[in-house]
């Protein structure tokens, strides 16, 4: 109730000021609707599908808007995980002229667009953006009863998951970007990179409009090949200022590191890392070769990277041999993400050396190998360099014989560590060489490690303050029950999680959440860091590149939210590699610790 009155009150102030300002009529444009096919791959297991969008041109311009009420729809699909379950639905009103306002029907949060004043306000922004029948409103680990595969129908809430609301009123000042928002004959018009830079985005969806088509898709979804059927070309000046003006909007936005990394806007960023030029120019190329040392050289977080090239640029870089383009991606990574590079290759080395004839143990491949079990006398000894969940139902595709992802290795060392007359009284979970990955995979981990079988996962967002804590138990045996004996390692096992600074992300996730747990011990050297969601984004001019986002991973301590960037010190340091892959030296090592 308290909630609603707040929003009753913020948008009953609103409209009354609204009403007020909107006295002037906006001034008549010349507006040209062109039909574009839609290209869509929302759901990895579906197939791909053509629709038709509108997009809409101003005054003979080449920037793409798209027409409020006619692309919302779109919006609330985007909601739905993997295509299942509800749809988010919105009822477009117009209250006063010049003012639009679209308003989930779920949870009344809200959207107020002013088109005389450029500006986007948002009653509860976190709710407007968040998944219809979502546990908690920061949610990166999906549950639901409807069936949908994957691992969220081994995770259930435990019923300790709680939200603390952030902002209630937030405000975006287009003007301050050059950004121009329309109404005209009683319909609003939106860039369209600009509503996908707000709703799109942070549920690892995107939209390109690559001059011949839409294509929307999952950010892993190889639909974005078609971008590049469209011809390359250059970026008309309109344009280019468009797309600077976007990007430096979505950074200001939605970057989750801003205070670590004393960015106070990227405008002034860009002209303090000489990027300025070539991000606000009209060469398409140099435009990209920016946006890579930007992501990959300056802000150099592990998380932020370039995906994919501008379908102007083309999907390689023009006069350059893949050699050239391979050693210039290598060229711009920045000074931890070159150490995390080499440190990996010096850790891959040195753990071959004891596994020269095992497959299961060879480097990292395609698949996130290794997943590899073993037993060392009364020790357990799991690897795998990735987290991954792969299966789109394990109840009934999982092979716990040949595991090949996160979850069924778990499983099936959980199986042999149980079983009857089990030797084991040690488990270690090597997370030395692990990058991170899937964060359901890690919190199926988590559940596992504890003592309580409670996997904890606390998040923060940045740009509102809103927080949320969510508790999961995990269904590590498959039976379909959960927080029952079965799941649980027994009370006399120790558990170590073995890390380096390559443990980054989810692999620093773990670590930093069970520290202190009772009997999880931390063996190795401090963990990587890596406290945010990662973003996928995209340019106007069709890049696709990764961002930390405003999502941060935290831990739980006393009721308050610590993030994870700063990684997890061991309780025993290791600092030989020698005695972390001779699994005998490891053994004697646990044995001998006090």
């Amino acid at each position: 109730m308290k909630r609603t009155l707040s929003l009753l009150l913020v948008s009953s102030l609103s409209l009354f000021s609204l009403g007020c300002s909107a006295v002037t009529p906006g001034p008549k444009y010349a507006i040209v609707p062109k039909t574009y096919p839609f290209r869509l791959h929302l759901d990895p297991a579906a197939e791909k599908t053509t629709e038709e969008i509108t997009l809409y041109f101003i005054n003979g311009g080449d920037i793409p808007y798209v027409a409020l009420h006619e692309y919302m729809p779109f919006v609330g699909r985007i909601y739905k995980e993997d295509g299942i379950g509800p749809a988010a639905e919105y009822v477009i009103t117009h209250p006063v002229k010049n003012h639009t306002m679209a308003q989930r029907v779920d949870n009344g949060a809200m959207m107020d667009i002013s088109a005389d004043i450029d500006t986007i306000e948002f009653v509860d922004y976190n709710h407007f953006v968040s998944e219809p029948e979502s546990t908690i409103i920061l949610n990166t680990i999906n549950l639901s009863d409807d069936g949908r595969g994957g691992v969220s129908n081994l995770l259930k809430d435990s019923g300790s998951s709680y939200d603390r609301g952030g902002k209630v009123l937030l405000t975006f000042d287009m003007k301050e970007y050059g950004i121009d928002l329309i109404e005209q004959d009683g319909v609003c018009y939106v860039p369209l990179q600009t509503i996908n830079d707000l709703l799109v985005s942070q549920n690892y969806k995107f939209v390109v409009f690559n001059g011949e088509k839409v294509i929307g898709c999952t950010f892993s979804s190889d639909l974005i090949e078609e971008m590049y059927e469209a011809p390359t070309g250059v970026m008309s000046e309109a344009f280019a200022k468009f797309n600077y003006n976007e990007l430096r909007f979505m950074l200001d936005t939605f970057y989750g590191l801003k205070e670590e990394h004393d960015i106070d806007n990227f405008g002034d960023f860009f002209s303090e890392t000489n990027l300025i030029g070539d991000l606000a120019g009209t060469d398409p190329v140099a435009f990209d070769l920016a946006l890579r040392r930007l992501v990959m050289k300056y802000l150099d977080d592990g998380h932020s990277g370039l995906k994919n090239n501008s379908y102007m640029t083309g999907k390689t870089f023009p006069n350059m041999t893949p050699e050239e383009e391979a050693m210039g991606k290598f060229d711009d990574f920045g000074a931890s993400q070159n150490a995390r590079v080499w440190e990996s290759v010096r850790i891959k080395s040195s753990r071959q050396q004891y596994y020269p004839d095992d497959p299961k143990m060879d480097s990292f491949d395609e698949t996130g190998g290794p997943y590899h079990y073993e037993e060392v006398g009364d020790t357990a000894i799991i690897t795998f360099d990735t987290f991954t969940a792969k299966k789109n139902d394990y109840y009934t595709e999982a092979d716990l014989e040949n595991p090949d992802d996160t979850i069924e290795l778990i499983a099936y060392a959980h199986s042999q560590i149980t079983r009857e007359n089990s030797p084991i009284k040690n488990v270690v979970v090597d997370l030395s060489n692990n990058l991170g990955g899937a964060a359901d995979a890690a919190v199926f981990l988590m559940s596992w490690l504890s003592n309580d079988g409670t996997a904890k996962l606390a998040l923060r967002d940045t740009l509102t303050g809103a927080q949320s804590f969510a508790s999961y138990w995990a269904d590590v045996n498959f039976d379909g029950e959960f927080f029952v004996f079965e799941d649980a390692l027994p009370s006399k096992i120790a558990r170590y999680i073995l890390t380096t600074s390559i443990s980054f992300s989810c692999a620093n996730l773990v670590p930093a959440s069970l520290k202190g747990t009772p009997n999880v011990i931390l063996l190795g050297l401090t963990s990587g860091g890596g406290t945010c969601v990662v973003r996928p984004c995209t340019t106007a001019s069709g890049a696709v590149f990764l961002v930390s986002s405003n999502r941060q991973i935290s831990y739980v301590r006393n009721g308050s939210m610590y993030n994870v960037d700063q990684g997890a010190e061991p309780d025993f340091t290791i600092s030989k590699f020698e005695t972390m892959y001779d699994r005998q030296k490891l053994v004697q090592f646990i044995h001998e610790l006090p």
